[in-house]
């Protein structure tokens, strides 16, 4: 978003960037990154010494730290901060929501900030109705069927025949289940009913934001790591394909492992949106985690 100012010079008129509004951000980090380059842009003189100074932080580079995720803000120095920032009472709930949210390290924690973030949401005139149904995507995500009966209305238009639907879920879900996930997906405007009398999905394929969908995302990759483990006493061998790997590797190398997976994930992506036979939905999860830690630096002989 630009606002144009009033300079004029040699002709044309200048641009300058609006400060970044906080109801547009579900990270802190990242509001808090863009609201400091747009002031810097602003005023060449800004700098996170001067908003460590006007914040009352010792250390000049603890913001950055702050912005870069090496350092988190406590309760005290986030309503510092939110004062130096000159939010308003409503924005200032809002801010100290999403630092509870995004620092939040327990599931209890992190769903009572989750209440307190929709509530300053709600309270505020600038939340839009799509930044309100994030609630309605985290619902969806709580649970593998919701997904898949997605995906099967996007592959097969059904006209409402949810005992069938439900028979060809595996594990098999009943029919007021799956009618119950179709009101959800319409509520969150993922499924829709349309004149030709069957239900579709709205698109090919979704994406959520992952700041607002992270716990959920946790829960959804337990139930599908569940549903991997069923599979294999459930699923034919032939149905299925479930390999592993015990590798030892440096922090760079399990950064390089994690694009190569991403890459991986677009091309099966591509894959599927130009196979025009898909007949069944499946799940594809890859899981990599330590088996050893690293030794301490220092602890070396």
């Amino acid at each position: 978003m630009q606002a144009t100012s009033g300079t004029i010079a040699k002709g044309t008129v200048s641009t300058a960037p609006d400060l970044p509004s906080i109801w547009e951000y579900t990270d802190y980090r990242l509001w808090l990154t863009e609201h400091f380059r747009v002031n810097k842009i602003l005023n060449p003189r800004y700098s996170y010494g001067v908003l460590a100074r006007k914040a009352g932080f010792l250390a000049r580079d603890f913001l950055l730290r702050v912005m870069r995720g090496d350092r988190q803000l406590g309760e005290e120095s986030a309503q510092r901060l939110a004062q130096s920032l000159n939010l308003d009472r409503r924005e200032r709930a809002y801010f100290l929501s999403l630092v509870d949210y995004n620092q939040a390290r327990k599931a209890d924690q992190r769903e009572i900030a989750w209440g307190k973030l929709q509530h300053a949401l709600a309270q505020s005139r600038d939340a839009s109705a799509p930044r309100l149904l994030t609630d309605i995507h985290r619902e969806v995500l709580g649970s593998w069927h919701h997904l898949a009966i997605r995906s099967w209305l996007e592959m097969n238009p059904d006209p409402g025949d949810w005992e069938l639907l439900g028979k060809r879920l595996r594990p098999n879900r009943s029919a007021a289940v799956v009618r119950r996930s179709v009101q959800l997906l319409e509520k969150g405007c993922l499924v829709e009913k349309r004149p030709d009398g069957l239900w579709h999905a709205t698109e090919k394929s979704i994406a959520t934001s992952p700041e607002v969908t992270r716990p959920a995302m946790r829960r959804f990759h337990h139930d599908c790591l569940g549903l991997a483990q069923t599979s294999l006493e459930d699923v034919p061998a032939n149905q299925r394909n479930i390999t592993g790997l015990t590798l030892g590797i440096s922090e760079r190398g399990y950064r390089l492992v994690c694009e190569r997976i991403a890459s991986l994930h677009k091309e099966v992506m591509q894959l599927a949106e130009i196979d025009a036979d898909a007949d069944r939905i499946y799940q594809l999860t890859l899981a990599l985690f330590p088996l050893t830690m690293p030794e301490p630096i220092g602890d070396s002989k």
